[in-house]
């Protein structure tokens, strides 16, 4: 989402995206700005940014540190970002609540793209639960990915304070995702036995294993391709799945249309955890905007999508095989392709930019 909104926006503003830190106790060397500084493709003044960090831990400097840290984050985007008109600071993390006010911004708004006070097997994370709940205290405003994440920071704000917390889910690349242009077929993929039913992105414990296992026992002619970052282990845990399984290392995102087009089906299948609940699966909104079939398990921000999603239940092998054999049979069906495509084609990140640069200033 920072990346998609930050080359939209930067048409007629001056758009900066700080990234991970440039540590110096791991690099041991003073990188110069621009050698730290990547202007983003298809943007004017958009940048991705990475700024210094020496490490606030070290016993008798961790004050000093911290506040030189803030003081070189500051310095460095005074001279990134235009000097006229007013700044606008995006934070995303609960950790970044002692920068709230410390950057110069006019307007400090949180952007909350996930409930990061949790795992992705949704257990809680030591002590960000305080940090959200500070970072609330300060900012002006909240955007949020999904109605059940707004109900979760309300109940987090301080009592007595009225802070604004907006809802806007994920979309899609137009310019990227485009269901009528033709793509060849990555030459990893083609000597993979179809059908084929794709699950790309972030591969963690968040995916149902359980239900997945069942599938392929049940339809043990589908081969399952695993594309995106993998953590710890989960290429292990595809392996033992058993039946045809595949897995790819992440791909630009340039090429994930590719791989949308020559699988016969996509999925999202997500264990239901207090992680989960709340997100805005983004490859859902991708894999549609390509007419592609889609499986998923009942993530509630996917319900406005629900006739064309084959919902399955999670840990059931039976309910997945179900789903396989109506993307199987529905795959080439033109009415359907283009339902999908119907569902989501106001989920646009150009729209989105428009929508959020709307309840950023205006709402």
């Amino acid at each position: 989402m920072r990346r998609a909104l930050a080359e939209r926006l930067d048409d007629r503003e001056s758009v900066v995206i700080v990234d991970q830190p440039v540590s110096l106790l791991r690099d041991m060397k003073l990188p110069a700005l621009a050698k730290r500084c990547e202007r983003l493709s298809w943007a004017n003044e958009a940048c991705q940014y990475r700024p210094i960090y020496f490490p606030a831990r070290l016993p008798g400097a961790g004050k000093i540190l911290k506040h030189l840290n803030q003081h070189l984050l500051g310095r460095e985007l005074n001279l990134l970002l235009q000097k006229e008109g007013g700044r606008i600071v995006c934070y995303d993390s609960p950790t970044q609540d002692q920068l709230v006010g410390k950057l110069g911004e006019d307007l400090s708004v949180y952007v909350a793209i996930d409930d990061k006070t949790l795992t992705v097997r949704g257990e809680p994370i030591q002590g960000e639960v305080e940090a959200e709940k500070r970072l609330l205290s300060r900012v002006d405003k909240v955007i949020c990915v999904s109605e059940r994440l707004a109900e979760v920071l309300r109940s987090r704000v301080p009592c007595g304070r009225n802070l604004p917390i907006f809802v806007l889910p994920n979309g899609f690349d137009e310019r990227i995702f485009d269901p009528e242009k033709n793509y060849p077929e990555p030459s990893d993929l083609a000597y993979i036995p179809k059908p084929r039913i794709l699950v790309a992105g972030h591969i963690s414990e968040r995916i149902d294993w359980e239900g997945i296992r069942g599938a392929v026992k049940s339809r043990p002619d589908w081969t399952w391709v695993f594309v995106g970052p993998a953590d710890a282990g989960m290429v292990e845990r595809i392996n033992t799945i058993g039946g045809s399984t595949f897995y790819h290392p992440p791909v630009p995102v340039e090429e994930v249309p590719a791989w949308i087009r020559y699988c016969d089906a996509c999925a999202v299948p997500y264990r239901l955890n207090p992680f989960t609940r709340v997100s805005s699966p983004l490859k859902a909104i991708e894999y549609l905007a390509m007419g592609t079939p889609v499986l998923s398990t009942q993530i509630p921000a996917l319900q406005p999508y629900g006739n064309v999603i084959y919902w399955v239940d999670e840990s059931c092998g039976n309910s997945y095989a179900l789903g396989l054999d109506k993307a199987l049979s529905e795959k080439t069906d033109s009415a359907r392709r283009q339902a999908r495509y119907i569902a989501v084609h106001n989920d646009s990140w150009a729209r989105k930019a428009e929508t959020f640069k709307a309840l950023v200033l205006n709402a």
